[in-house]
C-alpha cells in the first residue's frame, strides 16, 4: 500500500522540516581557518555570527506578529538558535574572564 504525498496531512510539515534541515546544515558551515587566524579574529566572527542569528529570528518573529509571514515554526526555529548562540556565547565569555582572573592572580 503507498501514500502519496498529497494525501499525506504531514507532508507540509515534512517539507517544512526537510526546509529547515537543509538551512540548519548551511548555517554550520564553517570557515577553513587560515594559518594566521588568531584569537580575537575568531571571538569576532562568533560575535558576527550571532549578532546574524538574533537579527534573522528577530525579522522572522516580526513577520509573524505583523501577519506577513505564516512561517512559524521558522520563526521559533530561529528564535531557538539565537538563544542557543547567546548562551553559549556567555558561556564563553564566563571561561575567558575566569582564566584572565586565574593570569591576574599569578604571581610575576
Amino acid at each position: 500500500m503507498t501514500v502519496s504525498i498529497s494525501s499525506n496531512p504531514f507532508a507540509s510539515h515534512l517539507q517544512e522540516l526537510q526546509r529547515l534541515s537543509r538551512e540548519a546544515r548551511t548555517d554550520l558551515q564553517v570557515p577553513a581557518e587560515s594559518p594566521e587566524a588568531n584569537f580575537a579574529g575568531t571571538l569576532n566572527q562568533a560575535l558576527e555570527q550571532v549578532n546574524n542569528l538574533q537579527t534573522q529570528a528577530d525579522r522572522k518573529i516580526t513577520a509573524v506578529t505583523a501577519g506577513q509571514s505564516q512561517d512559524t515554526l521558522g520563526a521559533i526555529v530561529a528564535l531557538q538558535k539565537a538563544d542557543l548562540s547567546m548562551q553559549l556565547l556567555a558561556q564563553v565569555r564566563n571561561k575567558v574572564m575566569k582564566v584572565y582572573e586565574e593570569i591576574i592572580k599569578m604571581p610575576i
